[in-house]
C-alpha cells in the first residue's frame, strides 16, 4: 500500500504522515484515491492498484524520506519527473521540507542550486569548485558559471541573474 511504502516498517503515526504528504506535495493526489494511502502501490500487485506517474512517484518517495525523519536526507535527483510548477512548489517548501536537517541534494538541474548553503561541483569524480551560488557566479571561467547560465539562458533574458519569488 501507499502507506507502507511510507512508513517502511517505521511505526505508524497519522499526523507525521500527513505532515510529510503535504511537504511533499503528495496530498492532494491521494484525495483522488478511493482507498486513500491504503490503496496498492501499483497495478502489479492489485488490479485495483493505482500506477503513479514519475513525478508521482518521487513526491511518494520525498514524503517517505520527511516521514523517516532522519537528520541527513540525501535527494538524488529529486525534481527530475516533475513539472516546472511542482518543481517550483518542492523548492519554495524545501526549507520546511528539510528544516533541521542536513539535506545533500545531486543534480544536474542548477535552478535547485540557488538557496542551497553550498555548493559543490564534481567533474569525473574530482571537485572542480567549492561554494555560494553567488561566489560561483563569481568566478569568470568557472564550471558551474557555465552550466548555469547555458540552463537559465532558457529562461531569463540575462542568465546570469536569477530573479527568486518567496
Amino acid at each position: 500500500s501507499l502507506k507502507d511504502n511510507i512508513l517502511l516498517g517505521k511505526t505508524e503515526n497519522p499526523e507525521d504522515i500527513n505532515i510529510a504528504l503535504k511537504k511533499s506535495g503528495f496530498s492532494q493526489r491521494l484525495k483522488t484515491l478511493d482507498n486513500g494511502l491504503d490503496t496498492l502501490y501499483s497495478k502489479e500487485f492489485d488490479k485495483n492498484g493505482v500506477e503513479l506517474s514519475g513525478g508521482e512517484s518521487q513526491k511518494l518517495a520525498i514524503a517517505r524520506a520527511c516521514y523517516k525523519d532522519a537528520p541527513i536526507i540525501i535527494l538524488d535527483e529529486p525534481t527530475a519527473s516533475l513539472d516546472a510548477v511542482a518543481e517550483y512548489e518542492i523548492y519554495a517548501g524545501f526549507e520546511k521540507l528539510v528544516e533541521n536537517k542536513t539535506a545533500i541534494i545531486i543534480s544536474h538541474r542548477l535552478s535547485s542550486t540557488h538557496f542551497c548553503d553550498r555548493i559543490i561541483v564534481i567533474n569525473n569524480g574530482t571537485v572542480f569548485e567549492d561554494g555560494t551560488h553567488q561566489s560561483l557566479m563569481a568566478k569568470e571561467s568557472g564550471i558551474y558559471k557555465k552550466m548555469f547560465t547555458t540552463q537559465a539562458a532558457h529562461y531569463f533574458s540575462d542568465p546570469t541573474t536569477v530573479a527568486v519569488v518567496d
